[in-house]
């Protein structure tokens, strides 16, 4: 029959208090002198080992004492496996960074520290941001555009802007109404409205002749349409009427795309964007009342990379979404300039936009598009495109971003009617700890600094008032 466990130990026990009640009796009796025993140790816990797949076992009685390894963290191979554990009860399962890991005691098998959710506290300092919209003070945007001396980019005419609204018989602004532009009769201009009602043109970007004064407009939705004229040289600002066009469906569509830079360069904060992304999520699917939402991503790299765009197309559910996120890794790049006219590209065209909906890109990045590829896509065009979508993208600076990303980032937000975010360091710094400066070409006087997550919520929330009309 086996011993309890603890029964190899009550002999020396034993021992010892015989020896106690001995020693006096001997020394009284004038005995020979004894030598005290040290006692021997009586382990306090019984060691453990690991057993397959991180598992814990008891250790055999006759094993010796040994530190178990800490358990393995998990790996994005494993996210099908944390996806189907989210289904179950977590909004999101988050791979476990090796920082979260408590150090092994010795004897005593350790368990990954939970991984944070997205609503947990952030181990990092909250990332912070400040906006400029371009097209608000386009007068400023202009100046910035003639007095930039950093490398190359595309040069686009912008200075003939017209700002188009779309309103129906109520008043309301209608939104993913289409708006066509004529010369004669060859169409020169295709958009969608978005929240607001507005749509924008640029007719020197788009190669429209200076003698063409006069433009034929002609806005549609569902039954309903208008014709009107754009006179250029007037009012920059000009509204048509649909009048029994619906602003709105009965519940707002909400479409949410993020579009991420995925090289190397983005290895030092990928992981803070990461987590604020999945929270931006998360409290987006929380606003009343709720739009029908979908989340999209578009992860990108450059050419000779593992990929150079990884497209995950919309979905409605929120864990899915920051499941896929979260397992996006930052490696290759190499050089300075991304794949990103192909990646804007995909996040233009290469998913399924909801019809009647707000249409959202959040473009986060560092660095600016190459633009020595042969048979690549082009930035410029593929905002035009964004534009005859109805697709607004704002775009946000990550750490390090230089003049030439800056004046990329600044043309597409600007072009397709939506804000330039970048985020913000300490005084004098691009990158490093959140601060309430930054170093981009911007009036400090014209922003205010709050928190990424924060300020791209309010983005999101203020693209549904206005789409309904209310700001």
């Amino acid at each position: 029959m086996a011993d309890h466990p603890r029964s190899a130990h009550r002999t020396p026990v034993a021992l010892l208090l015989l020896l106690a009640l001995l020693l006096p009796l001997l020394a009284a009796c004038g005995g020979a002198a004894v030598k005290t025993v040290a006692p021997l140790p009586i382990p306090t816990s019984i060691p453990a080992e690991a057993g397959p797949a991180g598992s814990i076992a008891a250790a055999p009685t006759a094993a010796p004492a040994l530190s178990a390894p800490a358990a393995p963290l998990v790996s994005p191979a494993g996210a099908p496996e944390a996806a189907a554990a989210s289904k179950a009860g977590d909004s999101a399962a988050l791979i476990v960074p090796a920082a979260t890991m408590a150090p092994a005691a010795a004897g005593v098998a350790q368990l990954p520290t939970p991984a944070p959710r997205p609503n947990d506290q952030q181990q990092y300092l909250p990332l912070k941001a400040g906006e400029v919209d371009d097209n608000g003070d386009f007068a400023t945007y202009l100046e910035y555009l003639r007095s930039y001396s950093g490398p190359p980019a595309r040069q686009v005419d912008v200075e003939e802007r017209y700002i188009l609204t779309v309103t129906n018989g109520r008043q309301q602004p209608v939104l993913d109404a289409r708006v066509r532009l004529f010369d004669g009769q060859q169409q020169v201009f295709d958009g969608r409205t978005y929240a607001g009602g507005k749509t924008i043109v640029f007719p020197r970007a788009l190669g429209i002749s200076e003698n063409a004064r006069t433009l034929r407009v002609l806005v549609d939705k569902g039954n309903s349409a208008a014709e009107g004229t754009l006179t250029r040289g007037q009012d920059n600002t000009q509204s048509f009427v649909l009048r029994d066009a619906e602003a709105l469906p009965a519940r707002p569509r909400l479409d949410v795309l993020f579009l991420l830079d995925a090289t190397g360069s983005m290895g030092d904060e990928i992981a803070q964007i990461q987590q604020t992304i999945a929270s931006i999520a998360e409290r987006i699917d929380q606003i009343q009342p709720r739009p029908d939402l979908r989340f999209g991503l578009v992860a990108y790299r450059d050419r000779g990379d593992e990929y150079v765009t990884r497209v995950d197309d919309f979905t409605p559910d929120v864990a899915a979404f920051q499941q896929r996120l979260l397992a996006t890794a930052a490696d290759g790049g190499g050089d300075e300039p991304e794949s990103l006219n192909e990646a804007l590209h995909a996040a233009v065209q290469r998913v399924s936009w909801a019809d009647d909906a707000v249409r959202l890109v959040f473009l986060v990045a560092d660095a600016p598009p190459h633009l020595d590829y042969q048979q690549d896509y082009d930035y410029v065009r593929e905002s035009q495109v964004a534009v005859a979508k109805g697709v607004k993208v704002y775009t946000i600076a990550a750490s390090n971003s230089g003049d030439q990303a800056e004046y990329v980032f600044r043309q597409i937000a600007q072009q397709t009617l939506a804000r330039f975010i970048f985020l913000t360091y300490q005084p004098g710094q691009s990158g490093g700890a959140p601060g309430d400066t930054t170093t981009h070409h911007v009036d400090p006087a014209q922003f205010s600094v709050e928190r990424l997550d924060d300020l791209v919520v309010q983005v999101v929330q203020r693209e549904l008032a206005q789409a309904q009309g209310v700001a």
